[in-house]
């Protein structure tokens, strides 16, 4: 995995990290103030979608009728229960941060 070097803006301190960890936040380990970490991919916004013909717009009646039906007492307070996959779980990955050179 490839390093990257950069400084921060707040104190000067040049720090040197793993390349993946570019465009993300970081306190600094010298100052503590947050910074977005320089460098890595900008992504490209993907060109606009073909216009589509417009969907004729719903019936207002229909919608006041559908709006108006109370819901039933027994749908009233119903949990569903989600099944998370264990990588989201997972304690998240720790970064060591290397100081080059301390600026005082």
């Amino acid at each position: 995995m490839n390093e990257i070097d950069f400084d921060c803006p707040h104190c000067g301190q040049n720090l040197s990290g793993p390349e993946d960890l570019a465009g993300q936040t970081i306190d600094c380990p010298v100052c503590n103030k947050s910074f977005v970490i320089p460098g890595g991919l900008t992504e490209i916004p993907p060109p606009p979608a073909p216009e589509e013909p417009a969907a004729p717009a719903p019936d207002p009646a229909l919608f006041a009728q559908q709006s108006q039906q109370p819901a039933s007492d027994a749908d009233k307070g119903k949990t569903v229960r989600i099944e998370l996959p264990p990588e989201f779980l997972a304690e998240p990955e720790k970064h060591v941060f290397n100081i080059k050179r301390i600026h005082r």
